[in-house]
């Protein structure tokens, strides 16, 4: 279904290009934590010229294919911000916080600067502060690309997570050109 989505968005870039990868997420802690729909890191290249993409996609993004086939693109750190707020809507302990700062976690590697490559074992962490409880989680990415992707998570005692307190931290960087 994703190929198919892609195909007709891509059928509009005034240059032909294709992506580089497209791949299922196939994370336990997304599963468990969006169990409703199936989630593909898309990417395309940016060297030696990044081509100019159709409104729907960006060079490190996600697709979600949900009930019936339809295709919701996650193109960057807003539409991500969105996804969540309207997704992450019954967390009430810490062990729920974790999962849902490591699914969460998964999603914004996808959409990082250096998304196309791979990332260390994430550490995660929750804390309750009064009646919220507050996770992170964070993962570095692996060479030759550097740094890192943080996700910040706050939710409230209804078990909605806090819009305004989701924070996606992204200080990844690629790697050279032909250095995979």
């Amino acid at each position: 279904m994703v190929d198919a989505w892609l195909n007709n968005v891509l059928e509009s870039a005034p240059v032909k290009v294709k992506p580089q990868k497209v791949a299922p997420i196939d994370d336990e802690h997304v599963r468990k934590v969006f169990p409703k729909g199936r989630f593909y890191d898309i990417s395309f290249a940016t060297w030696p010229v990044a081509p100019r993409l159709p409104k729907p996609l960006a060079y490190e993004m996600l697709a979600r294919v949900g009930d019936g086939d339809s295709v919701e693109p996650i193109r960057d750190q807003e539409s991500l911000k969105t996804f969540l707020t309207k997704e992450l809507t019954d967390i009430r302990d810490e062990g729920a916080a974790a999962g849902a700062a490591l699914a969460s976690l998964r999603l914004a590697e996808a959409i990082a600067t250096a998304g196309s490559y791979a990332f260390d074992k994430p550490e995660v962490s929750t804390v309750r502060e009064g009646n919220n409880i507050v996770a992170t989680a964070r993962a570095g990415v692996q060479e030759p690309a550097r740094g890192d992707v943080e996700i910040h998570l706050e939710f409230g005692s209804d078990g909605r997570v806090k819009p305004d307190a989701i924070k996606i931290d992204d200080r990844s960087r690629r790697g050279p050109p032909g250095g995979r």
